[in-house]
């Protein structure tokens, strides 16, 4: 079975950010589990809640949404260090048309950032992203924007 065009799109977001910002290959999906040293700077993308919206009989608008949460060593500034991956992030994403085929309406929804300080400061910052997607009623696998 072919995978749904949330995953699509998570899939193509992975890799157009992998070795194309400050993080390099530390680029992740769905990760629960910390990051190592050496895995920082690092991405995690996650899948948030999304909701399909009919239009018509024919059609339904699927509001994919979707975080990344950009991960910085950096004890004395870490929440610049954090936007500065953030703007490299998003200028991956808005400006890569594998990506954009997949939906309309690419958006940085907001932000939120968290200091964490045990041995060192951990600084992250979670971006939140929205696209649309048109789909036909019954397949959520194939976007027809």
């Amino acid at each position: 079975m072919s995978a749904s065009v949330i995953e699509q799109i998570l899939a193509r977001a992975a890799a157009a950010l992998t070795g194309t910002t400050a993080a390099q290959a530390n680029v992740f999906r769905g990760r629960a589990d910390a990051l190592a040293d050496d895995e920082i700077p690092g991405l995690n993308l996650r899948r948030a809640p999304s909701n399909e919206d009919g239009v018509g009989q024919n059609g339904s608008r699927l509001f994919v949404e979707f975080d990344v949460e950009h991960y910085v060593d950096d004890d004395v500034e870490w929440e610049t260090a954090a936007d500065a991956l953030h703007m490299q992030v998003h200028g991956v994403l808005s400006n890569d048309a594998q990506l954009a085929a997949l939906g309309r309406g690419l958006r940085c929804t907001g932000t939120d950032p968290q200091g964490d300080s045990a041995d060192r400061v951990i600084g992250k910052l979670t971006a939140h992203y929205h696209m649309q997607v048109f789909v036909r009623p019954g397949d959520l696998t194939r976007s027809i924007s």
